[in-house]
């Protein structure tokens, strides 16, 4: 006897798609006996086409209601009928396919469930889909995807599970099994009916021969968000936490919803490892959801248990092995790379690299000259753990109190304030890092291979206009032996230092990012921008006054490759993350909007330059030559020479848009250098002035690449006397620029971390949190004298402690806190002019627990030394490395013995700070396989598609 097929076709709005599929139904060699329309569309036009088809049978439902609920109105009275035929609107059968169908069931009456093979909507050679299991952790898989049919899987049978576009079912084991259930979520209801058939003793097979064209409408985010509850993303993640409940033993499912918060965080940080950051916000709140409706996961469960005769650990044999899933994703990242890589020949972005014949770093012999350039820098070879002198102090000696000093509210300096730390402090932490056992040490190795560095990013970005070896050689030499980064070095501006030599590295991710110069295509396009995000913090918080020129230039990079909008838009998150609380606290609790640019550490004059000077990049330094004078000012002559010809050559607009460049950096840095900026602050006990200007240093080197890509653009269109200006260019110009890096001096001195007398810090690392104070007597100009205090830590203060934001709030502290300051400010005159008064209440209350006075030749300061011998609350210690020292004979107990409460560390901006840094690290660390998916989110119901 004939069995009775009645089709069941939902559809919502997608009229075009549900006007072939309905044309499919109805040319069915096996023709059906009757179709009901279930519509939940927002408008009436797929009941008008159901209509003009000569449908009779049609459910207008609410928009809202969702796949399982459609099903079961349409379903409910139907009687005498064998079979229930799903398809969705954009599911669209071939002629045979219900045949096919029903002749795999009729030769197997243990048949339950029977699912088609679902091919591309608009290219029936690729197979999408071919029935669908569980990993081996309970992660979504399907068997097939994305593949090209050459009946390689024609012989596949019974299966775990098959979707619902297009499946055949059995009526009776339909309502044996009550449908769909309710309460499991989009993806997982098609899993839990077909394994619930299984647990109930029936067949589910898939039939290779009954091909349906599927559109994936659902899952290519092509329908309203409603449709699914969430984005595809999570959908399916969500699914994947609904079976696991569903199915797990019971102990095992409470562990897993008790765990499930911090496993999605896991994922989360597996995702951005996986350069997938676009799954992050779906694990979240997967996760977040799988916690938070656990009771309909167990209604799930009670559902399973009444039909259920088997266990379902009798299933394992069809779940996907480990091996399956490996190949899966190999051809997954294999055909996501190739999809890619033709996009990007459409896009024009890609050159085939075996035409090139550029030489690589190293064998270009530039690695010799990274070499050379780090032998010439042998005055700063770090012959000690920390280096001090200039604008240098050494870090904490522990890692971990650098960290708990990075993104702190609350800042442990003078009397203690709030106020956000320097963004400069977490690149001090990130150094450190590299040296944990001696955080300082990383300082000191970044000032003897500063211009190594500094020379190999510039190659690198030279390498982008040019593939001549001996102009990428040259024009990074320019570069690394530019005026500005050797008086940087000498003066120990390290913050200056490492923005500069991290320039060029940015300007060479960036371009990466957007797919900018010479062979310059690359499928791992989230790496770069991560690592085009980290550099620009970097930068930025290291020279704030490159920040508006950068993001300038980031600007006009996003302009010309607007189809990489969607990625380099991120770059500047890690910067946005960690100077918005400094950007409001300047912004709106100090109103010093030009704060903001400067520069992080010891405060440091620079000498206010003559234009001319801003041209030859920066202040003349070393040795003079007869006639010549000082041969800074002129060495650089034949280069800007050789840059003003790159505006005659053929790349003349690029030349055009560099010297707008340039002369954007020049004018900056002007600007800059004559802006002033409080001095007075950490560190701040003796000093020459009240104000320092702005330092231009970072800003000439820009404009020192800059005129290193010209020189480069010059000489790789020379063609005519090529070896006489390159030769004219080393003698005049890299020639004396070395002699000036072998024969610079540096004021700098190392040795071991300390900054305070040893007596001093040992009582700090057995836990003490009494304070120092440091005092400097001063003569002013007309005779009379002046001390300069400040309170320090038990430690002493550290490069870490050097405040910009203390700086610019000590006159509102003084303000707000004037009865706090002045009680100190009486507790100084009072030590110093020995009066007798009592001292022993006034040093309790300040936590003060020694007296230090650095200077020990002057005059004036040993008529202090006399006074604070005289005073009966102190006892002298003697003579030390770091100044003179007095011990409090009765100082507050409770600091002593590390009693004393104080604020923490932490606070939200700094939590949301290190998530975000940790998460571009994660993103930009490079991988074995850079377009891996975790193997749970491979496709499952449409081709693997999404460039990376």
């Amino acid at each position: 006897m004939k069995p009775s097929v009645v089709a069941v076709v939902v559809s919502h709005d997608e009229s075009e798609f549900l006007a072939r599929t309905l044309a499919a139904v109805k040319a069915q060699t096996r023709s059906v006996d009757r179709v009901i329309l279930v519509d939940t569309s927002t408008e009436n036009k797929n009941v008008d086409l159901a209509n003009a088809a000569g449908l009779t049978n049609i459910l207008k439902l609410d928009s809202k209601t969702p796949l399982n609920q459609s099903l079961h109105f349409a379903t409910q009275n139907l009687v005498d009928v064998d079979w229930l035929w799903i398809l969705h609107d954009d599911s669209a059968p071939e002629v045979n396919a219900l045949a096919e169908l029903l002749r795999a069931v009729e030769l197997s009456p243990s048949v339950a469930v029977a699912g088609p093979k679902l091919v591309d909507w608009n290219d029936s050679r690729v197979v999408n889909q071919l029935g669908l299991t569980l990993t081996p952790l309970g992660d979504l898989f399907s068997i097939v995807s994305g593949e090209l049919d050459q009946s390689q899987h024609d012989d596949v049978d019974d299966v775990l599970a098959v979707g619902t576009a297009a499946v055949l079912v059995r009526t009776d084991v339909w309502r044996e099994l009550g449908g769909l259930d309710a309460n499991a979520p989009a993806y997982a209801a098609d899993f839990d009916f077909s394994i619930r058939a299984r647990l109930a003793g029936h067949r589910v097979i898939v039939v290779p021969q009954a091909r349906v064209a599927h559109a994936s409408l659902s899952m290519r985010g092509k329908r309203e968000r409603r449709w699914l509850g969430t984005s595809p993303k999570a959908a399916l993640r969500r699914a994947a936490i609904h079976l696991r409940f569903a199915y797990s033993p019971i102990w095992l499912a409470l562990g897993f919803w008790i765990l499930l918060p911090l496993l999605g965080v896991i994922r989360a940080l597996g995702r951005l490892s996986a350069k997938r950051p676009d799954c992050i916000v779906g694990e979240l709140t997967a996760a977040a959801w799988g916690f938070f409706t656990m009771p309909k996961r167990l209604r799930s469960r009670a559902l399973i248990a009444k039909t259920s005769k088997i266990r379902f650990s009798k299933l394992r044999s069809l779940r996907a092995t480990w091996q399956q899933v490996r190949s899966a994703d190999r051809a997954a990242l294999e055909r996501e790379q190739s999809e890619a890589t033709l996009a990007a020949f459409e896009r024009g972005e890609f050159e085939v690299e075996e035409k090139s014949t550029a030489l690589g770093f190293v064998a270009s012999g530039a690695l010799w000259v990274t070499a050379a350039l780090a032998l010439l820098s042998f005055s700063f070879w770090p012959s000690g753990i920390a280096a001090t002198g200039g604008g240098l102090l050494p870090l904490s000696q522990s890692w971990l109190e650098l960290f708990a000093r990075a993104g702190a509210s609350f800042q442990p300096i003078g009397l203690g304030y709030y106020a956000p730390s320097d963004p400069f402090v977490w690149v001090l932490t990130a150094l450190g890092s590299f040296t944990f056992w001696a955080p300082s040490l990383a300082l000191a190795v970044i000032l003897f291979l500063a211009k190594s560095i500094a020379f190999a990013g510039a190659w690198r970005v030279v390498s982008l206009f040019t593939e001549k070896n001996y102009v990428r050689i040259l024009a990074a030499l320019i570069f690394a032996l530019w005026p500005a980064l050797n008086v940087s070095l000498q003066e120990g501006r390290i913050a200056s230092v490492i923005a500069q030599i991290s320039l060029p590295w940015f300007v060479f991710v960036v371009s990466r990012a957007a797919g900018i110069g010479k062979n310059n295509f690359s499928t791992q396009t989230w790496s770069w921008v991560a690592a085009s995000g980290l550099l620009l913090f970097v930068i930025g918080a290291s020279s704030p006054n490159l920040i508006p020129i950068l993001l300038v230039g980031l600007a006009f990079v996003v302009s010309t490759r607007i189809r990489k909008v969607g990625y380099l838009v991120w770059i500047p998150l890690p910067l946005a993350a960690v100077f918005s609380p400094t950007i409001v606290y300047y912004l709106v609790y100090l109103f010093k909007p030009m704060a903001l640019l400067a520069d992080p550490g010891l405060p440091q004059a620079s000498e206010k330059l003559a234009v001319w000077e801003f041209l030859i990049g920066g202040q003349p330094h070393g040795f003079s030559l007869p006639l010549v004078g000082q041969i800074s000012s002129w060495i650089l002559v034949p280069a800007l020479l050789l840059a003003g010809l790159a505006l005659l050559g053929k790349r003349w607009g690029v030349a055009f848009v560099l010297w707008v460049a340039g002369t954007l950096a020049l004018s900056s840095a002007w600007f800059v250098s004559r802006l002033e900026f409080a001095a007075v602050g950490v560190g701040s006990s003796a000093r020459a002035t009240d104000f320092v200007n702005g330092s231009p240093a970072a800003l000439l080197t820009a404009y020192g690449l800059i005129i290193a890509l010209l020189v480069a653009l010059a000489l790789n269109q020379i063609t005519k006397a090529t070896k006489v200006v390159t030769w004219l260019l080393v003698a005049l110009t890299i020639l004396p620029s070395t002699a000036l890096v072998a024969t610079a001096k540096s004021d700098l001195e190392y040795g071991d971390s300390r900054v305070v007398p040893s007596i001093v810090a040992a009582e700090a690392a057995g836990g003490s949190k009494l304070k120092t104070l440091v005092i400097n007597p001063e003569s002013n100009s007309d005779g009379s004298i002046q001390f300069g205090a400040e309170i320090v830590s038990g430690d002493g203060v550290q490069l870490e402690d050097v405040s910009l934001s203390y700086r610019f709030a000590l006159s509102n502290l003084k303000s707000e806190r004037a009865d706090e300051y002045e009680a100190v400010a009486r507790l100084v005159a009072d030590l110093a002019s020995a009066n007798g008064t009592e001292l022993t209440a006034a040093l309790q209350e300040t936590g003060i627990g020694y007296v230090l006075v650095p200077d020990q030749s002057s005059p004036i300061a040993g008529q202090l030394a006399i006074s604070l011998d005289s005073i009966k609350e102190l006892e002298s210690v003697g003579a030390t490395n770091y100044g003179r020292l007095w011990h409090v004979r009765e100082p507050n107990q409770d600091l002593l013995n590390a009693n004393g409460q104080q604020p923490s560390l932490w606070s939200i901006t700094k939590v949301i700070q290190l998530l975000v840094l940790l998460g571009f690290v994660l993103l930009a660390l490079p991988t074995t396989n850079q377009r891996r998916r975790v193997s749970g989110d491979s496709q499952i119901f449409v081709e693997a598609g999404e460039e990376n």
